[in-house]
């Protein structure tokens, strides 16, 4: 009986330790394309729900990738979605680079905040996200993933 007490207590910490780890980051404060300063809140509560893309210039094929960003922006608007990229773990400049002259809205995320706060372990990911930052839907990055998704994910 002695033995099965601690071995309780270190079953219960553990299982702890598990949902904290699960529970998302507070939102990241996100750079823009002109380089001010935005809220990821108050990004989403002027652009309402919101097609994201969580994307890295440093991912292999980056330019099929601005192809195929454009192909989801032109869904998301069909969908009555906004659209963004966000630029994670690289310097700006790296970002404007390859975004700049793409068309594309982007965000800066410098040090991966949106990962820890989307809860994302692959990049690149897609989210749609309501202007209160509940994720509505978690898909594959494909230029016909929004067109499939029907908003009850």
């Amino acid at each position: 009986m002695r033995i099965l007490a601690p071995l309780a207590a270190l079953c219960l910490i553990m299982a702890v330790s598990v949902v904290s780890f699960a529970q998302p980051a507070p939102p990241p404060t996100l750079v823009q394309a002109d380089g001010t300063h935005v809220e990821w809140k108050e990004w989403l509560t002027e652009h309402g729900t919101t097609a994201v893309v969580i994307w890295g210039s440093w991912l292999p094929e980056d330019q099929q990738d601005i192809k195929r960003l454009a192909k989801i922006r032109r869904t998301a608007k069909a969908k009555g979605l906004s659209f963004v990229v966000i630029a994670i773990q690289e310097p700006i400049e790296a970002s404007r680079e390859v975004l700049g002259s793409s068309g594309l809205p982007w965000l800066h995320d410098r040090h991966g905040g949106m990962l820890k706060h989307l809860l994302v372990y692959q990049v690149p990911a897609l989210a749609v996200i309501d202007n209160d930052g509940t994720v509505l839907g978690r898909l594959e990055v494909d230029s016909g993933a929004l067109t499939r998704w029907s908003g009850s994910n």
